[in-house]
């Protein structure tokens, strides 16, 4: 299906030479034709050219036909639409922030708009956040939870604990804003990448067999907000028990997305006038995996001149992008349900800074297992630095 420009004029121009003959002795030819110049070989090499460029769109065409070798995004998505497993869109993070005062008395109102946003991040990044309903910090209390809404698409904004510390807009009475860990009502997603799309075709055809755990799998990845699923088929709460484990784009799922997915699940992951019916003769359940805590606290050695803040900035990115899915730095690989975190992981993430010497870990201070159902999750993250002595 592949040729050069040169295979083109090859076959061609072989081929007229080959029936001169013939042509000549049935009058089509008034007489044998000069290939080498003239306006035949003009004509025959404009031919050439629009022969040439039929090949290369045929052969454009059959790679994009095929769902495994489909590189272009309109072509990936149709052959994903006739399975019935359309590209999960972008979405926006949602969730809850503490607005906190250090004194007790008289109510402060928060009104909705106001704005919060994350510290600017080792990639100089700073993701910012809506308040989207009036709420006020009522007289004896010093705290009140708000929802916010993110400003941009995407799963870079599901921030981990502590990260949303800053108010852009000032609000009297009002000291300090933070996020929690499990701050989350609805996360943030990127638009489906193409790699994952073509996973979730093959998922769709593999599932077609009954209820597998390719059909479990295809089901839940079907809901946005999903990135990973681990299904435990072989019996794990006795016999007929099937667990559907499910990671979210901020890696514990929120409420809202579980329940999303085990709807998916118990339609088919089709709209109700076509519902293929809830999976018969099995006692499953969708659920997130169990979360194994993490309080990282580590100290930086840095090479003389390297500037501190941000080498810890840097530092801190790539640490928290093992705890998040899609990755946000390049070169970290986000954790998965089941994975240990082990300490030559965190090393690895952290040499890769510019500027820094080694790293020493107070917390944790070895490996930790995590099991098959369990997700390591990020609690906290302390980091120090501080110049090498000269020696």
């Amino acid at each position: 299906m592949s040729k050069t420009l040169d295979d083109v004029r090859s076959m061609v121009f072989g081929h007229v030479e080959d029936v001169q003959e013939e042509y000549a002795a049935k009058g089509w030819l008034p007489r044998r034709l000069n290939l080498n110049k003239g306006v035949v070989r003009g004509l025959l090499e404009i031919f050439c050219w629009g022969l040439y460029q039929l090949y290369q769109l045929l052969a454009a065409v059959f790679e994009q036909a095929a769902p495994k070798t489909a590189t272009d995004e309109a072509w990936m998505e149709w052959h994903a639409e006739q399975v019935e497993a359309p590209r999960k869109q972008a979405t926006k993070a949602r969730g809850m922030v503490r607005f906190a005062r250090v004194s007790t008395s008289g109510n402060v109102p928060i009104p909705a708009g106001k704005i919060v946003r994350t510290e600017t991040d080792g990639a100089g990044q700073v993701y910012r956040y809506v308040t989207t309903q009036d709420a006020v910090i009522q007289n004896g209390m010093n705290e009140v939870a708000v929802e916010v809404e993110a400003e941009e698409y995407g799963a870079a904004a599901n921030a981990s604990a502590g990260q949303i510390t800053e108010m852009v807009t000032a609000i009297s009475g009002v000291d300090a804003v933070a996020n929690a860990a499990d701050w989350l009502t609805s996360e943030g997603a990127d638009i489906e990448p193409l790699d994952k799309l073509r996973e979730r075709y093959i998922l769709r055809w593999m599932g077609n067999n009954g209820m597998t755990k390719y059909a479990y799998a295809s089901w839940a990845l079907s809901v946005t907000g999903t990135v990973a699923v681990k299904v435990l088929d072989q019996h794990p709460r006795g016999q007929g028990t099937v667990d559907v484990i499910v990671k979210g784009a901020a890696g514990i799922p929120t409420a809202a997305l579980l329940e999303d997915v085990r709807q998916a699940v118990a339609t088919g992951a089709k709209p109700e006038d076509v519902q293929a019916g809830p999976p018969v003769n099995d006692d499953w359940q969708a659920r997130g995996p169990q979360a194994v805590p993490l309080a990282i606290t580590g100290a930086l050695t840095l090479y003389p001149g390297t500037h501190a803040d941000s080498a810890k900035a840097e530092t801190a990115q790539r640490l928290r992008a093992l705890f998040t899915d899609p990755a946000t730095v390049k070169g970290i690989t986000p954790l998965q349900i089941g994975e240990d975190v082990t300490m030559d992981r965190l090393t690895a993430a952290v040499m890769a800074v510019p500027g820094v010497k080694k790293v020493d870990w107070a917390s944790p201070v070895g490996d930790v297992a995590v099991a098959a159902d369990a997700l390591a999750t990020l609690e906290s993250l302390t980091l120090t630095a501080a110049e090498a002595s000269e020696e």
